[in-house]
């Protein structure tokens, strides 16, 4: 079944994107596209995301640091993962490195990396220890952890890497 020229939503474009941001968060590019699928028109869309961001209902610094916090916490990764899925949703990379930098330091990291070991590792442990070093480099990579922390964490000993700090 062939069909016409795509004719624009009856409903305005404003009433669509606020029903969309109430049941969960956009970047603008990522309120742009779906605005766009839903065939309506580039001024109208444009005069939306404006007003959005007027509103304050649309900030993609505030889209940021929530998506980083709630990764830190479901998706354990490391900081060029979160930047990287940042710019895959559309976020300007200096956004995407300010809000990964606010809210995941160098010892966030870490711990992250070396409880990822903890969990992760015990699958490795039949192996040689050249093979189970390998494989957990290769995780923490595409984890997105940069390789001077994959190496403290591999560098610490087996039960230290588990073990939780203590004083």
């Amino acid at each position: 079944m062939r069909r016409g020229p795509m004719q624009p939503p009856r409903e305005p474009a404003l009433p669509y994107a606020v029903k969309l941001l109430s049941t969960r968060s956009y970047s603008t590019r990522k309120l742009r596209d779906k605005l766009r699928m839903k065939g309506y028109l580039a001024e109208e869309i444009d005069a939306t995301i404006e007003k959005l961001k007027a509103k304050r209902l649309l900030d993609d610094e505030r889209y940021a640091d929530g998506f980083v916090r709630s990764r830190i916490e479901t998706h354990p990764r490391g900081k060029s993962a979160l930047v990287r899925d940042l710019l895959a949703r559309g976020v300007s990379g200096s956004t995407a490195k300010q809000a990964v930098n606010d809210n995941l330091t160098e010892a966030q990291e870490f711990d992250l990396a070396r409880e990822l070991v903890g969990r992760k590792g015990r699958q490795y442990d039949s192996l040689d220890p050249d093979t189970r070093k390998r494989r957990l480099i290769a995780l923490l990579s595409r984890r997105g952890f940069r390789p001077g922390t994959i190496f403290k964490v591999l560098a610490l000993p087996p039960d230290e890497s588990l073990s939780e700090d203590t004083y």
